[in-house]
Parts: C-alpha cells; structure tokens; sequence
C-alpha cells in the first residue's frame, strides 16, 4: 500500500504536458524564418519560455524552404512541410495540407517559408482564443499573430504586444550584417517590446546554405546554435553566434596588430574581449600571455601563460621557443612553467 502511494504522487507531480494527455499548453514562442536571395541563406531565429524550444521548432533545408513550429509544437511539420516544398507546392499550400491533416491543430501555430520568398502563416483558433479567456491565467491578456514580408516572416504567442513582431520584423528589413547577426538582432528587438509575457528561457538560431559546386566544404548548417535553459538566453546565443562567426580569432588578430604598433593597453584590453568569448580556449590565454610580455608586464604574462599551459601542455614547448617571451627566458618561474 506505501508503494502504491507513492507511485501515486509521483504520478500526479508531473505536469500534464510531460504526460500523453495532449499537446502542451505552456509552450510560448516568437520566432523569425528568411530567405536571402543574394546568399541562398535560410534562417531561423526562435525563443520561447519552454524549455530547448531551438531543438523544437527551427528546421530549414538549403535550396527548398524554412519552417517554425510552435505553440503547441508538433515536430512533423517541419520534415512534412519540407518534403511538400520539394514537390513543388507553395507555402500557402504546404501550411493548409499539414494542418489539415492534424487533429491538434487548434493548438499550433506554424510558418513555412520558400526561396522565392514566399511565406504563410496558420495559428490555431486555440492560439488564438486563450488570450481572451479570462480563466486562462498564463495567456489571457497576451497576443498572437504574425507579420510578413518579402523574404521573411515573423509570429508568436503569449506576446506582450503585436508591437513584437513588428519591431522584430523592422530590425530584420532594416539590419546589416549575416543573416545570423540580423536574426540576432530581430530577436533582440522583438524582446524589447515585452517579448514573450511568460519571460525567458530558450532560443536558437538556424542558418543553412546550399553547398557551391566543386567546394572543399561539407557544411550546409553555417550556423547551428541553441541555447536550452536560462533566464537570458540571448547572452549566451550572441556568445555562441561570435564564436560561431570567428569574432575571438579577429579580436585576437587585431590585439596582435595593436602591440606590434606599441599600443600595449589596447592590445590587451582587445585580447581580453576575445577571451570574454571563449574563456576555454588555451590559445586565447595564450596570447594574452603575449600581449602582457610584449608590454613587458612579466607577472601577468606568466600566469595567463600558465593558465594556457594548465589546459593543453603542449603550448610549453611553443612558449620555450616564443620570440615574443624572449625577456622571460631567464626567469626561473618561466623556465619552471615549460619544462
């Protein structure tokens, strides 16, 4: 009897969404799918206060299209509404055949996008009428709904405001950079306006591109980043997004140039950004052990060169033989670093 008591509670502590009892009714999302045509580049940017919500809803295949799926999430739509914009159906077409064929689609809401920049867009009637349901206590009072334009689209649910999507609509149309950085900053936008009410906890972006002929490359995903559990995901996606786009490795660059010209406090106050980035990254403290030997600062040289020996010793027999640590060669600390 004990047993089966507890067996009992732990059965009902799980929350109904955990269980095979329908689709889950705290799922709240924004995202942005794209097309740009001078790149071939397909995106998708997401957050959501869900847990892993850039695992659930992007998908995107170089050359046919992009999808987001989410409220509700129901991860078929994502392979069904690529392989229906392989047989050449538009998106409007694509949209209608998926939920038409889906029980729960009063429950999702989904965006499919091909390279011709065309967009649809279905949120379920579900979706819709929970904001006006006073017995609703997680979504009542939100917005739901979507903005599109050529090349992109923007939805979501639970929103503070429409004024979300289109402000992350006007970031998109108007910014610079990748397509990552610009879904970056839509995404940046849309949660300066209040974003999802339910507040924060996963993103993700999605970059494909179609592999040139006759290239050396293998990698359609160009960018492939999610950040699942957080209280501001975006702080760790644009971490990951610099990583992913090389910032570390141009700041390092960079600092290299600014002490060969004696700017030595620059130099390390740019190498310091790069390992703000990557602080795992032995050739980050690397070179800003190099940066504080060339500004003849010994001490701090020495114990970021010690932390980047610490993470792979190999870089001992590289400093032993460094021009740059010349003026340390004779300092028993040093020597006792390497050896």
């Amino acid at each position: 009897m004990h047993r089966l008591l507890i067996a009992l509670l732990l059965v009902t502590a799980v929350p109904a969404a955990a269980q095979d009892e329908g689709p889950d009714p705290w799922f709240s999302t924004f995202s942005i799918i794209a097309f740009d045509p001078a790149t071939s580049e397909l995106g998708v940017g997401v957050q959501s206060r869900a847990f892993a919500a850039g695992a659930a809803v992007p998908f995107a295949k170089p050359g046919v299209g992009a999808v987001a799926t989410q409220a509700a999430a129901n991860r078929l739509y994502g392979p069904k509404a690529i392989a229906l914009l392989e047989q050449g159906l538009t998106p409007a077409e694509v949209v209608k055949r998926i939920t038409d064929e889906d029980p729960g689609r009063d429950a999702r809401q989904v965006a499919v996008l091909d390279t011709r920049g065309r967009s649809a867009v279905y949120t379920g009637k579900h979706v819709i009428d929970r904001n006006h349901d006073p017995k609703d206590v997680v979504h009542y009072g939100a917005w739901a709904g979507h903005v599109t334009g050529r090349n992109f689209s923007v939805q979501g649910n639970t929103l503070a405001s429409e004024a979300v999507v289109k402000a992350m609509a006007d970031a998109y149309e108007h910014g610079s950079g990748t397509m990552a950085e610009r879904l970056m900053a839509a995404l940046d936008a849309g949660q300066s306006k209040g974003g999802d009410v339910r507040g924060m906890q996963s993103a993700g972006i999605l970059v494909v591109r179609p592999i040139p002929p006759g290239a050396d490359s293998t990698v359609e995903r160009i960018v492939d980043i999610r950040v699942d559990d957080t209280t501001n995901p975006f702080v760790e996606l644009r971490r990951l997004l610099n990583i992913t786009m090389g910032v570390p490795a141009k700041l390092t660059e960079h600092a290299a140039q600014l002490a060969k010209a004696g700017q030595f406090s620059e130099a390390i106050a740019e190498q310091k950004k790069a390992l703000a980035i990557t602080p795992n990254q032995e050739q980050m403290h690397y070179a800003l052990a190099q940066r504080y030997a060339q500004a003849g600062n010994a001490p701090e040289a020495l114990a970021a060169l010690a932390e980047a020996v610490k993470r792979q010793p190999y870089l001992k027999k590289q400093a032993a033989v460094d021009p740059l640590f010349e003026k340390l060669r004779d300092r028993a600390d040093f020597k006792k670093l390497i050896e």
